[in-house]
């Protein structure tokens, strides 16, 4: 079990918590980094209303009161790319996808490199990632034994200070595609909106 947190509108927080059926809603987004499913940080409730409050800078119709849902999520069946085991289950994706372009002509990096950096470089968008990871998640669905979340650490933002490799917006993302896996919802305590 880990708990975490994702950015959205109040009111869709409230209806959330407010609620046995209701849940978050899984993103389809080419680009998402993770594949398909609902997005939390771990542990970090101040990374999700940031997320938040950017997106609704960039105009979001969404979210015009940015808030933070909790949850408790069980990671179940779990693809966790901090480990080297899956990362080859990646790469054996990718030679798998790559494949598939191939046999209709296609070359995979051509067709997906359209990533949009942010002012530090990283990259926001990233489809071949995502269509790697949905390429993972085809086959191992079709095989009957499928990944109920994805779990990933990211590098982001600014150098922490000068001359470190760590970031500042640097941070771990859950996919749930499993709905099920999350076991509860909440309100954080905290005050996590800035001063």
């Amino acid at each position: 079990m880990v708990i975490g947190f994702h950015g959205c509108d109040e009111s869709v927080a409230l209806k959330i918590v407010n609620s046995t059926k209701e849940h978050i809603h899984p993103s389809t987004k080419n680009f998402d980094w993770l594949g398909s499913g609902a997005y939390f940080w771990l542990n970090d409730p101040l990374r999700a209303y940031e997320w938040a409050q950017l997106s609704m800078e960039r105009g979001n119709a969404e979210i015009k009161n940015p808030c933070v849902v909790g949850a408790v999520i069980d990671l179940g069946r779990c693809l966790n790319l901090c480990e080297r085991s899956s990362i080859q289950i990646l790469q054996e994706g990718y030679d798998r996808l790559d494949y598939e372009f191939a046999q209709n002509n296609c070359d995979i990096s051509e067709e997906l490199e359209n990533y949009i950096p942010d002012k530090a470089g990283f990259n926001l968008k990233r489809p071949l990632d995502c269509a790697v990871i949905q390429k993972v998640n085809e086959l191992y669905d079709e095989a009957g034994t499928p990944f109920d979340t994805v779990y990933g650490y990211f590098q982001e933002g600014q150098p922490a200070y000068p001359g470190s490799d760590i970031r500042e917006k640097s941070h771990i993302q859950i996919c749930v595609r499993n709905m099920d896996c999350i076991k509860g919802y909440f309100l954080p305590r905290c005050n996590i909106r800035p001063e």
